[in-house]
């Protein structure tokens, strides 16, 4: 999931929002399934999750060549819902449909414990910067953990397909923006410390502007705009039960 996923806000002046960047579309080719109009906040992968489909198969049937760079108003093609996986005879067949709510699921992978791979002394090391920037941002140290831990494995070199690094998982540009929002242009989304710290002004931000835990992170996955427009998604439910669930690994 965190290998996957990368978080960006959208530029609009007038909503306080930080904004994704621009998104190229070419025209023609192939019948699609529908179109998703971008709207200011949304980001590739939340727009893959709220339709079904792949952030690949948005960037290949759109001809996106920059899938970070997307532009509010932008119309996107909409690829089959359908999720396939291979066979042994390489055959596509359908996956089959989840069972159960997101929040059992939760609860029970929250029974299996954390599965570190971190050395003992790299983990005490994040494991104190997070409690350090909890409480400078006002949040729970657990819930800050339990997000990151879903986000990352708290490992700090950990890089997306789509750019968003290290143990929150933020994109480069969402991180300048933050850096600025909190005053200090010069921290860098590369350095743990910094990191951590900026994932947590990403939490409070999300906390104070969502309403809720549940949409504050459900917001963390979807983009915060996404939330505000179209509510939470079922990924967006599903990623936050999960998160609440691992709290009480870290409480």
């Amino acid at each position: 999931m965190a290998q996957t996923r990368a978080r960006s806000l959208c530029i609009v002046a007038a909503s306080g929002v930080l904004a994704v960047v621009g998104v190229v579309v070419l025209s023609g080719g192939p019948a699609f399934a529908a179109d998703h109009t971008v709207q200011p906040g949304e980001n590739l992968v939340g727009i893959a999750r709220q339709h079904g489909v792949t952030v690949a198969g948005l960037v290949r049937i759109n001809g996106l060549g920059d899938p970070n760079h997307l532009v509010a108003g932008t119309t996107l093609h909409l690829p089959s819902r359908t999720t396939t996986s291979r066979t042994k005879s390489g055959t596509a067949k359908a996956a089959a449909p989840a069972r159960g709510s997101a929040a059992t699921k939760a609860a029970a992978q929250a029974g299996k414990g954390p599965a570190f791979t971190l050395g003992d002394d790299q983990r005490r090391q994040v494991n104190q910067l997070l409690d350090r920037a909890a409480r400078e941002f006002g949040v729970k140290p657990s819930l800050l953990k339990a997000l990151t831990y879903t986000e990352s494995r708290w490992h700090q070199d950990a890089v997306s397909s789509v750019g968003a690094v290290g143990v929150g998982q933020l994109l480069p540009a969402t991180a300048t923006w933050l850096a600025g929002l909190m005053g200090e242009p010069g921290l860098d989304v590369r350095s743990t410390q910094d990191n951590v710290r900026l994932s947590a002004r990403l939490l409070r931000l999300l906390l104070d502007r969502a309403g809720s835990t549940k949409r504050a992170l459900a917001a963390y996955y979807q983009g915060i705009g996404a939330v505000l427009q179209h509510g939470v998604s079922t990924g967006g439910a599903r990623y936050a039960a999960i998160i609440t669930a691992r709290q009480a690994w870290f409480s």
